[in-house]
């Protein structure tokens, strides 16, 4: 019924730009489609479905839609917006650049398409390129690094997307052995502005920005059991350019999803503003199939929207809206989780989808459409407490303010996660950021929620683990996989067992040392333990309460210094 009544209304109002290229994510467990211009995961002009496959092959999909939403105030007041849902008016995207010297933008056609590229592409074209197979014409290079938009032409951006020179000449070419630098494993890159035409989406003046999309994945199939959620795990970097001579402020950004987690009229939402992110869940512990949909059955799962921490700390931008500009490890953060429901039912007007500007850039501040705040309690509306996070409550156990303790129906859910308010110069850029984990345990047919802590929490703060210490690595040196035996900065002969540990992690200083401090760091570099050598070889350090996952275990002593990944299990 979703889907029908989706695809109705898109097939009535779509106008201008009529797209049907898509790609789909898929070197690790997940198949995702992305659609271009800031559209993803649903087979916009096909069928209507759902297109976020996970476990891939499985039939199952864990999300519906997902775009991003931009917008702030220009020095009058005026509000700038873009945004994307289903694009039943049409949409606030075109493909392609903007001139850099005049904020303009061109026919999208040249642009109007996607670049698909994985690490075996290009390590296969480096082989051939280094053999002469290239330049002999007995290999063919791949029609997206043929293509791949590393330069800019005309009043374009010179350096469009990042590549390795071979030929150190500033110009992109691959018959002289040059290729892209793609993020992670696999990559799809798309390339649109807000410019081209007026919004009809929104019914709001643009803001004139360039938008870099990478989405892409990790495949570590050899990976720790404990890190195996980076292969249930897909990301979303975003390279935004004002090419505007306006310098706006109070911008909010914004991850908007329909969050369908199988079937698609039982989810719960949250959000975790201790590990800064969001999430969608089953309202019970079986999740069943029905209207043309396969639920996950006796295994739901958990789908967790998490803002990826990049180093902002260097883009003359007040990103985390402190009052300081540029301070060191400045990063965006989630300032607000908020959520809408479908305009069908019995719900009040103030609560339902957004239809003018105003409307969205309320719900990425905090506020209803009647411009009342999102309250602490019940459905968030109505109440005396402002609250910028919706339902940040325990759902493990029940405590505090979740859906369930609300007596929320459970139902469809689109939920956004935003960022702001920050300034947005002209002629400045940011990036930005999320990453979509999927968590689940097949060995427990209950509903994960119940292991939030053990499982959801470990997996989110793993992958963004995992991506702050993978995500230069390029594909001409290839990661390594987390494991066992990894051990760097090794300037001290110590032994650290057993690992993976469960109770007891053990230390002996194979060396004569004066003195030793050891500590134990999670993986968002927050001590959880500490602990002395005098005058001795060993420490012992009790991990028996701490959650599962992998930490960071740090020897500093007089002898040199020791840094071991260790594994709770």
């Amino acid at each position: 019924m979703k889907n029908t009544f989706i695809l109705i209304m898109i097939c009535t109002g779509l106008s201008a730009q009529v797209n049907t290229t898509a790609k789909y994510l898929d070197k690790n467990k997940v198949k995702a489609r992305i659609n271009t211009t800031n559209d993803k995961f649903w087979n916009i002009y096909g069928n209507g479905s759902a297109s976020y496959e996970v476990p891939k092959g499985s039939g199952k999909n864990a999300m519906f839609a997902n775009s991003i939403w931009i917008g702030g105030l220009d020095g009058g007041g005026q509000l700038h917006i873009a945004a994307n849902t289903y694009k039943q008016n049409g949409t606030d995207f075109w493909s392609g650049p903007l001139d850099t010297t005049n904020g303009n933008a061109s026919s999208p056609a040249p642009y109007d398409k996607l670049w698909k590229i994985d690490c075996g592409e290009i390590l296969s074209f480096v082989t051939a390129f280094n053999s002469g197979a290239v330049a002999a014409n007995t290999y063919t290079i791949p029609p997206d690094i043929l293509s791949y938009p590393g330069n800019g032409g005309g009043g374009f951006q010179s350096k469009m997307e990042p590549f390795v020179d071979a030929d150190a000449n500033g110009v992109y070419n691959p018959y002289a052995g040059d290729y892209p630098l793609i993020k992670g494993h696999q990559q799809i890159l798309s390339i649109y502005n807000d410019k081209y035409s007026s919004h009809a989406e929104t019914g709001a003046p643009g803001m004139g920005i360039e938008i870099h999309e990478h989405s892409f994945v990790y495949s570590e199939p050899a990976i720790h059991d404990s890190m195996q959620a980076i292969n249930y795990t897909t990301f979303y970097q975003y390279t935004i350019y004002n090419r505007s001579s306006t310098n706006y402020n109070n911008v909010y950004i914004a991850d908007w999803s329909d969050v369908d987690v199988g079937y698609f009229l039982n989810d719960y939402i949250g959000s975790d503003t201790i590990n800064n992110f969001a999430y969608c869940y089953n309202s019970g512990s079986n999740d069943p199939s029905g209207l043309g949909v396969n639920g996950y059955g006796n295994y739901p799962p958990v789908s967790s929207h998490a803002i990826l921490p990049n180093d902002c700390s260097n883009d003359g931008i007040d990103n985390d809206s402190d009052g300081q500009i540029d301070e060191s490890g400045e990063q965006f953060r989630m300032n607000k989780v908020t959520y809408y429901n479908n305009n069908l039912g019995s719900v009040l007007p103030q609560t339902t989808n957004p239809s003018i500007g105003v409307d969205y850039y309320s719900y990425m501040q905090g506020l209803w459409k009647d411009f009342s705040p999102f309250t602490f309690g019940g459905n968030a509306y109505g109440g005396s407490t402002p609250s910028g996070f919706v339902y940040p409550g325990d759902p493990q156990y029940n405590l505090g303010w979740t859906e369930s303790q609300a007596g929320n129906p459970p139902g469809d859910r689109r939920v956004l996660i935003s960022s702001g308010p920050f300034n947005f110069p002209p002629g400045s850029k940011i990036e930005w950021g999320y990453a979509i984990v999927f968590s689940q345990d097949s060995l427990n047919p209950v509903n994960t929620i119940t292991q939030f802590h053990e499982r959801v929490q470990r997996d989110v703060k793993n992958v963004k683990y995992y991506y702050t210490t993978h995500q230069n690595t390029q594909c001409s040196s290839p990661s390594t996989p987390v494991g066992l035996n990894e051990n760097k900065e090794r300037g001290l002969n110590a032994v650290v067992y057993p690992n993976p540990a469960n109770s007891y992690l053990n230390v002996d200083i194979m060396q004569n040392i004066v003195s030793a401090t050891v500590e134990l760091f999670d993986v968002l570099g927050r001590q959880v333990a500490t602990t002395h050598i005098q005058n001795g070889y060993h420490a012992q350090i009790d991990i028996t309460t701490f959650e599962h996952g992998i930490y960071i275990l740090k020897i500093k002593s007089d002898k040199g210094n020791m840094t071991q990944k260790v594994i709770k299990n």
